[in-house]
């Protein structure tokens, strides 16, 4: 495994952090693992990316957009419904967690992990951990806050699901009543 760090400044016009570097590493890399630490230089704000990785496995572009990066469709195209029901929910809340923490969406983590997050559908922190590209720090960041989704997703029906066996009411993790 290797490792590469990324420095990203705020962008002055308030668009977010200048990640199309990171954006372009990824399309030719598999992310394991990212740590992130934010700081402030200067009165900008930064953010450091140290992105543990491995080379990808071809160096032929795997998906039809732009730098190679799979879509939501790439990754979840061969999901069941109930697989697709947790994919989808596992991005609204990972979109909702990059906004509230201030970090990139792919930070937390990818479609594709989305995708084996939501087939494994795992129940506990060392199944978060069997997943490619959770480590340790994303498990410690928002594990379990993450498993709490999942355990919404298929909560039964009478235990505050908000329908039959195996759906659920729209899940929103983290904001207060």
């Amino acid at each position: 495994m290797k490792v590469r760090v990324f420095t990203l400044p705020w962008q002055h016009d308030g668009s977010g952090f200048q990640d199309e570097a990171v954006v372009a590493f990824l399309a030719d890399h598999d992310a394991v693992d990212v740590a992130q630490h934010f700081f402030m230089h200067e009165k900008t704000p930064v953010l450091v990316l140290v992105v543990s990785y491995r080379e990808a496995i071809s160096a032929v572009p795997r998906f039809g957009r732009t730098h190679g990066r799979p879509t939501a469709e790439d990754v979840a195209v061969d999901l069941d419904p109930d697989e697709r029901r947790r994919f989808e929910a596992l991005r609204t809340w990972r979109n909702q967690f990059a906004r509230r923490t201030g970090k990139p969406p792919y930070v937390v983590f990818t479609n594709r992990q989305a995708s084996a997050l939501a087939r494994r559908n795992p129940d506990s922190l060392s199944g978060l951990g069997e997943i490619e590209g959770m480590g340790p720090s994303r498990i410690e960041d928002f594990g379990q806050e993450l498993l709490e989704v999942l355990c919404a997703l298929t909560r039964p029906a009478g235990d505050g699901g908000g329908g039959p066996a195996g759906t659920a009411a729209p899940v929103v993790v983290g904001a207060e009543a």
